[in-house]
This record gives C-alpha cells, structure tokens and sequence, in this order.
C-alpha cells in the first residue's frame, strides 16, 4: 500500500489518497451516467468482493468528478473511506471527460496485452513504473489513448488499472498503455490470482449507462454544431453534394422546394443566382448574424412570413431538404419535431433528402478501427445516440443514427421508398411521403419547431402562426 492516508489541512494539492472520508466528497450536477437498480446491485457486489479497485477522481473542493456509481456502492456496502486523486484544479471542459474514460473495461479493446511486474503476495495499490509496462502500442483505441494522455499530461496520473498478482492486466489496458508513452507510474490494483475469473466478470459487466437529458440546453447554439455554410464552394461540391447532384437534376418546373434547417442561406443564395427558375423557400430559427454569433431574429421572422405565405398561397412542398438537422438535436423531442414538421409539409408522394452522421463510424473512431481528423475527438453516445461534449463552458449535442435506426424513423414518418448512402462518417438518404400523420402529432411537433428558445428566455414565438398556416395549406388540397 502506498499514498496518503487522508487529506491534509491547508490548501489543496493533485495527490492520491488512500482512505479519504466519504462524508467530504459531494456528487457532481453534471453526471452522465445512469444506473438501474440490476445493475447497482451487481455494482455493490462488485465493490464487495473486490474492493474499490479504481480511485474516485475529485475536484478540490471534494465535488465528485468520475465513480459516482462506485461511491455510491461504497456507501450502501456501508463503506466510510474511499481512495481517491484529488485534483488541484480542473477545467469546466475535461470534467465530462474524466466521467466518460474514467470507466476502464468499457475502453478497452482486448488486444492490447497489457502486463506489470508479478507481485506475488501483494494486494492492493501499488505503483508499476513506466518501463516496467508490457503492451502492444499499436492495439486499436488510438483515439481513446489520446484522450486519455491529454487528461494526463495536464493532471497526472489520475486513473488506475486493475492487474493480478501474476502480472496480467484485467482493466485500465487503454490507460497503461498512455502512461508508458508519456513514461508516467501506473497505479495498479493488485488481486489475488485465485480470484481473477471471477473479478473478470465483476469487471467487464456494463454498470449504468450515458445519459445526457439531465445537462443544460442552449438550443440556439446547436448552429454551431453543424458544419460550416459559410463557404459555398466548399458545402454545394466537397461536404455535401445534395443539392447539386441529386436535388436539382430531380427537379420539374412548377415543383417547389422547402429548405429546412438552412443554416447561412447558402443554398438558396446559390439557386437564387445560377438557377432562378427553381423556387426555394427557407427556414431557419437560428441564423446568425455575418460574422457574429448573434442571432439574426429579423432573418428568421422574414423566411417564417415567407414560408407561411407560400403554404397559404401554393400549399405543401413537392421536395424538402434538411441538411445536417437532425444531427444537430439536442434530445429526442427535438428530433421528433423536426421529422413531424417536415413530413407534415411535405406533399404526398414529395422527396426529402436527410443528412446525418454515422453511428457506426462514431464507434469505429471510439474503438480504434479508423481515424479521423475530427476536432470533437472520440463520442460517447447513450442509448438514443446522441453524445455530449462542453467547449468553452457550453454543452453542444450532436445525434449519432446506425442505418437501421434511421430508416426505422424514415419508415414513421414518410412511409415510402428510400434509399440510405454512407458517405464516409456520414450518410444521406431519399424519401417519398406515402402517408399523413396523425393531426395531434404534427401541431405538437409545429409548435415545438417554431416556438425553440431563443437567448434571454425569449422563443421563436411562431407556433400558432405555424399551425394555422399549414391548416389552409391542407384546405387547399381538399384534406
């Protein structure tokens, strides 16, 4: 055994404790994770026969970073003391992170064949210097390893990996893998070699689950989530090709098109000067003031007069085109409400083009199978695929779809044929309109749609506008 008993008095300082009273520690607001009431029960067992074999990780004033679950265990076990590695600071942005690498097995990959030094005899913590780690380096999880020498190198060696006493490691491979790199200890949890089949099984079973529903919302930042449509020759040819190669050899004079979500007004600027001819009406709830990130509301309410006129005047769309909108939500609702008003303005037998991001790249970058370049780094969806990460003190959602999940939700509300094309780490795909939905599902989805928060606790406000508006659309087609 090794470390500090418990705190010292005075100021804070990085520093692992071995019995720091569980009364002084207090749960983050911001925890994203969830556990049912199977999985804590086997979590307590867990914590029983093995002991607390990884650290909590706190902050300085003892608020709870990552093991919540294992502290809370701890507490009903009846346990009063816990290890931990105090942080002397930590910033708003890493403190998610430490949550979603903190969990060890969920990380590994399985080839990285870690070992330490065998220490027959030994139980409990003890450091294994760095050059006396075993492993292949080039094991999948790259990307993880990343992450995880980038917490490291600016708080210490604040994670932990649980090996037997013959040396071989049972979870936490992805981390002693990152702290030999950087040639930091590993604070490794001895077990007895007589125990180790079980303890596998203790520590590879799934406790709890992401859950972000509980983080904060800033709905009209999400623009800022979405790729860049600021540069026209670099949307319409290289990100995304949907109005160029597929929108507009489909269209037919007299057709009509609803571009929903239309970030900048690349696309319609675009139309506007190289095919006139082609009517495009657009929406957009947070369009940004050139060169700011204030939001430009007069915009919004001159395309919503727009857009209500055209349905009143000409009726529903024969194509609608969404863009990088539905990977943009911040909860399930929101996804729902973009769907429903979108198929809700849609003719029958009208297209929609949706574009989106690939869940399964998500998790072949989280796992190390290929790579990306991608600022947001590794995701760590929950169970509906939507992952969180904070920058600059702000959460920003983004919202992963596997094929079949999205054509599960293309089959909902459209009803009619599609077809899905993987591009990369994204996907794109086309849907005929074969059926109507319920009245009450679409007016909740067009007053969730055009009633989004705006900053200082205002709203689009436009609800009722949008709901009476697409009722004399559907009078004009005898509905």
């Amino acid at each position: 055994m090794y470390g500090r008993k418990q705190p010292p008095g005075g100021a804070k300082a990085q520093m692992f404790y071995l019995s720091y009273p569980v009364t002084n520690l207090r749960p983050a607001a911001y925890n994203p994770r969830t556990i049912d009431d199977v999985a804590f029960a086997a979590l307590r067992r867990s914590v029983a026969a093995l002991g607390m074999v990884k650290p909590i990780i706190i902050g300085p004033d003892g608020t709870v970073i990552a093991g919540h679950q294992r502290l809370k265990a701890l507490q009903a076990n009846g346990g009063d003391t816990a290890p931990v590695y105090q942080l002397a600071t930590v910033g708003a942005a890493d403190e998610i992170r430490f949550n979603q690498l903190h969990n060890g097995t969920d990380l590994d990959t399985g080839d990285e064949d870690v070992t330490v030094p065998a220490m027959p005899g030994v139980t409990g913590y003890y450091d294994v210097a760095a050059d006396d780690v075993g492993g292949d380096g080039h094991a999948r999880g790259a990307p993880i390893r990343a992450e995880i020498a980038r917490l490291l190198i600016r708080y210490g060696p604040w994670g932990g990996i649980v090996a037997t006493q013959s040396g071989a490691c049972l979870s936490g491979a992805q981390y002693a893998l990152s702290c030999r790199v950087l040639g930091m200890p590993v604070r490794t949890y001895y077990l007895p070699d007589a125990i180790s089949v079980s303890a596998q099984g203790y520590l590879r079973a799934a406790y709890g689950q992401f859950d972000y529903g509980h983080l904060a919302r800033e709905t009209y930042i999400q623009t800022f989530a979405q790729p860049s449509r600021n540069n026209p020759y670099h949307t319409l040819t290289k990100n995304n090709p949907s109005w160029v190669k597929y929108v507009e050899p489909e269209w037919k004079p007299g057709e009509t098109i609803l571009d929903f979500g239309s970030g900048m007004g690349v696309y319609p600027a675009y139309l506007a000067e190289h095919r006139p001819e082609i009517p495009v009406v657009s929406i957009e709830f947070f369009r940004r003031v050139v060169g700011s990130e204030l939001l430009d509301t007069h915009a919004t309410y001159a395309m919503a007069d727009q857009l209500f006129t055209h349905l009143r005047e000409h009726g529903r769309f024969d194509t609608i085109i969404c863009d990088w909108v539905i990977n943009s939500v911040d909860s399930q609702e929101a996804e729902a409400a973009v769907l429903a008003t979108c198929a809700a303005m849609l003719k029958p037998g009208g297209r929609i083009w949706l574009t989106g991001r690939q869940r399964e790249w998500a998790e072949q970058i989280r796992d190390g199978r290929t790579y990306t370049s991608n600022r947001r780094g590794v995701e760590f969806c929950d169970a509906n695929g939507l992952s969180a990460l904070m920058f600059q003190s702000r959460w920003f959602y983004q919202k992963f779809h596997r094929q079949g999940e999205i054509e599960a939700l293309a089959r909902h509300y459209f009803g009619g044929p599609m077809s899905y094309t993987p591009v990369t780490d994204r996907w794109r795909m086309r849907i005929e309109k074969a059926h109507e939905l319920p009245w009450a599902e679409v007016e909740r989805a067009l007053r969730f749609e055009f009633n989004l928060p705006w900053p200082g606790g205002r709203t689009v406000g436009l609800g009722q506008q949008a709901v009476d508006a697409l009722r004399a659309a559907l009078q004009r087609e005898g509905s």
